[in-house]
């Protein structure tokens, strides 16, 4: 079975760690799995997708353009290279993973001698809404794949999927094993004093307004706690810093930036972790690694975090509402057995769930049941 994936971005931006990594624990699972990813423009110092698959040993392609942004030179191009790519490698399954890839794969194969079997993964945080031309690519779509429940029952609805050619695999996750240090010091946070942490991109819709007024109401039951937030954006100003200044918390909130050596010795230091919403591709990737670490995590019902928290086994889940998170805040970092317990589950559920072993082994056995249909 050969399979091409394509990933129409150069940025490591939410959908391609799990993309990369799927395709990586594929290769170990023994399919022959190739990524075709778009070339990096210009010389980069942080993480990208080239640098990931070559560091990672698995055989990418970037003899395509993938050009998301409008380019009728670099969109007739791919027709043909993807088209010639796919009939001299004798690839099985061509699995698109964000919209570009799919109406491209779509426009090249349906001239292919031997067509492929088509496959898109759902990536986005609500998932794909209903459109007519998006409802035209499903009808020449030969598979489905989402990591939520909800979402796939909403895009089985809106594009008329049989179940059988939908698939739900488990949110993967790459487990820290290494030391980390402690960063207490480094953030001016005292020794005795509890933190919240926060990662994300720091966009105005992430709810960290939510965040930051549950914090003001915790800050005025408990005196020794931080909030650590981790992360960056051109919406900062507006999305934190201002309503920071507006609540005077300027000094109870320490904004980390955004970590790459030390990332996980920052998560390390949190106590309790929370997010109100997830990013872009809705896997919150972020919140799983935290609850990797054995650190329990407080987040709405928005989307598919609450398939991810198991409410009073892992942490809580909450409506976007500052008084209510303000009170799980406080139950748990009061209550130090509980907040240890909470932690304890969080670890087993990743580990148990989500490994990334166990998506590749379902992902191989819904190409091997899509082939048979």
């Amino acid at each position: 079975m050969k399979v091409l994936h394509l990933f129409s971005d150069w940025k490591w931006t939410g959908p391609a760690e799990p993309t990369v990594s799927l395709c990586e624990a594929l290769s170990s699972e023994g399919v022959d799995v190739a990524i075709a990813y778009r070339k990096t423009p210009m010389p980069f110092r942080e993480r990208t997708v080239e640098k990931e698959v070559q560091s990672r040993g698995i055989r990418g392609f970037d003899g395509f353009r993938l050009n998301r942004y409008f380019s009728l030179k670099d969109w007739f191009f791919d027709i043909r290279a993807i088209r010639a790519y796919v009939d001299v490698q004798g690839i099985d399954i061509v699995h698109a993973n964000l919209s570009h890839d799919h109406f491209i794969a779509i426009f090249s194969l349906s001239f292919s001698r031997k067509r492929p079997l088509i496959v898109r993964t759902d990536h986005k945080r609500d998932g794909l809404a209903y459109d007519p031309f998006m409802a035209w690519a499903f009808r020449r779509t030969d598979g489905l794949v989402s990591y939520s429940k909800k979402i796939m029952e909403q895009g089985a609805r809106n594009f008329s999927f049989l179940q059988e050619r939908t698939c739900i695999i488990p949110p993967g996750v790459k487990t820290y094993h290494g030391q980390t240090k402690n960063m207490k010091e480094e953030f001016g946070i005292k020794p005795e004093e509890k933190v919240i942490g926060v990662i994300g991109r720091l966009k105005s819709d992430r709810g960290y307004d939510v965040i930051l007024r549950a914090f003001k109401l915790l800050k005025g039951r408990m005196g020794n706690v931080k909030l650590l937030i981790v992360g960056r954006s051109s919406q900062i100003e507006e999305s934190i810093k201002k309503p920071l200044a507006s609540l005077g918390l300027e000094n109870d909130v320490i904004l980390a930036g955004y970590r790459i050596d030390d990332y996980f010795s920052v998560i390390s230091t949190f106590d309790l972790f929370v997010m109100m919403r997830a990013g872009s591709d809705g896997t919150a990737r972020a919140l799983r690694e935290v609850m990797a670490m054995g650190i329990p995590a407080i987040v709405s019902d928005m989307g598919m975090l609450p398939e991810l928290v198991e409410d009073g086994k892992t942490g809580f889940v909450v409506k976007p509402d500052e008084r209510e998170l303000a009170e799980k805040m406080v139950a748990i970092l009061l209550d130090d057995e509980k907040r240890k317990i909470l932690g304890v589950n969080a670890r087993e559920t990743a580990f148990e769930k989500w490994s990334y072993t166990t998506q590749a082994q379902k992902m191989k056995s819904f190409y091997e049941s899509l082939l048979r249909l």
